[in-house]
């Protein structure tokens, strides 16, 4: 899975954690920011300030990112071809959510939100106009993932939802995990999720949204290996790649014969809180333990 490959360190030019506000007394010292970075050369390009407490999630694609902050709100951002600092423009503010806004995804089609307030709310991605607002977990949501019509969600409430994003309605109701549900992911076969409880579960996606599968039958595989909560994770057909708040990365093989898990010990400083995809890199950030996310509405 992991190739030699080179690589930058990517140093962002203020000290605080680009996940927490942080405020000293004086407002300057309010970190409500976010960095980009040329990856090929490691050098920063410009620190991008719109929002007005912490960025909490952020995703681009294909000339468009969209970030999310405590701000209750979402920014739209385009993004030219150039590398520079005046290539990136807010097109957009998005304004709705009552709470924290924890994570976003998007397309072409839609951009989808989850929120402390306990709802997921979809914009048209081009029109930024709002769409409509899914509603059905009891706390505040903390992760989700957006593909096609479906959304996956997962929430404080300790439960996942399946959502088509077309129509609003809930398409299955996963339970399973004992604490907050951190990070989900799924592809056309599998959906992964991790939780506080520091546990990673993995479920079938076909027997999800068949309505005659019973509920027992849904869950294939429980991970035990964390001893802390499962902060993300990402995979792909071979492996799941964890961090959690135990200071440990581990790799689990859907390949092997056996359960087999590879644990890497992170250096002092931190808990790792970031896991980037299965395609060769695995980038790692500190998060000093902490988690910024408000899903506890």
């Amino acid at each position: 899975m992991f190739q030699n490959t080179s690589y930058h360190i990517l140093t962002p030019a203020h000290s605080a954690s680009l996940s927490r506000s942080r405020n000293d007394g004086d407002p300057s010292y309010l970190m409500a920011t976010f960095g980009v970075w040329d990856v090929k050369t490691g050098e920063q390009i410009t620190m991008m300030i719109h929002h007005c407490d912490a960025v909490l999630h952020l995703r681009f694609e294909d000339g468009i990112m969209v970030s999310c902050s405590k701000d209750r709100t979402i920014a739209v951002w385009t993004m030219g071809k150039t590398n520079s600092a005046h290539s990136i423009v807010m097109k957009h503010a998005l304004v709705g959510h009552r709470a924290a806004v924890n994570v976003v995804d998007f397309d072409k089609k839609y951009i989808v939100s989850a929120s402390g307030d306990r709802t997921i709310k979809v914009w048209g991605t081009e029109s930024c106009e709002f769409v409509r607002t899914l509603s059905g977990h009891t706390r505040g949501i903390a992760c989700l993932q957006y593909r096609g019509s479906l959304v996956v969600s997962g929430s404080s409430d300790c439960t996942i939802k399946l959502w088509d994003v077309e129509v609003g309605v809930i398409l299955r109701t996963l339970e399973g995990h004992d604490e907050l549900v951190r990070c989900i992911r799924f592809d056309s076969n599998r959906i992964v999720s991790g939780a506080y409880d520091g546990r990673i579960k993995v479920w079938d996606l076909d027997a999800a949204l068949d309505p005659r599968c019973a509920a027992n039958q849904i869950c294939i595989r429980t991970i035990s290996e964390h001893k802390g909560r499962v902060f993300r994770l990402q995979f792909d057909q071979f492996q799941i790649v964890s961090s959690s708040h135990d200071d440990t990365i581990v790799i689990f093989d859907f390949l092997s014969p056996h359960d087999y898990y590879s644990d890497f010990k992170c250096l002092p400083g931190g808990s790792p809180a970031l896991v980037s995809d299965c395609s060769g890199i695995m980038r790692l950030d500190s998060a000093n333990s902490l988690d910024s996310l408000d899903s506890a509405c």
